[in-house]
């Protein structure tokens, strides 16, 4: 019996926005089975404050988009903001931008790496950090 791969991962907005926005590699593995895919509940209102910039420049009608919204929140479990309060501190030790914490706290608390491409969690060595082409390889490699 062959035992199937997961691996856990925080996504953080910027590739929740790509992924709606254009079939790529990024959207490719936010669909992929093997990565089970945790993200900060804020990010739902994030993307609600977004929907018509998303729309513009993914150039989907608003059907296809809710498809796509549908089909990509199927495949994230959402944490609630107050589950993530009591991660917040430790989240806060790591690093000073307050815009990341809550990406950390879900991290520490799904015990998950996080998939950003922006250099922001650089400073912090607690939680891995993965950009999309390294993600990709560990993916590509199973």
């Amino acid at each position: 019996m062959q035992r199937r791969f997961s691996m856990r991962v925080t996504v953080d907005a910027n590739i929740l926005f790509a992924c709606l926005i254009k079939d790529s590699t990024t959207r490719r593995l936010v669909l992929n089975p093997t990565l089970t895919l945790f993200a900060p509940g804020f990010l739902k209102d994030e993307l609600a404050a977004h929907i018509i910039e998303i729309k513009e420049k993914s150039g989907m009608n608003d059907e296809e988009l809710l498809r796509m919204i549908q089909k990509v929140f199927a495949q994230v479990t959402f944490v609630p903001d107050k589950d993530l309060k009591p991660f917040l501190h430790a989240a806060a030790s790591l690093i000073a931008d307050q815009k990341d914490w809550l990406y950390l706290a879900c991290a520490l608390n799904e015990d998950t790496v996080i998939w950003s491409n922006d250099n922001d969690f650089g400073p912090q060595k607690r939680i891995r950090v993965l950009k999309t082409k390294e993600l990709m390889s560990i993916v590509g490699s199973l």
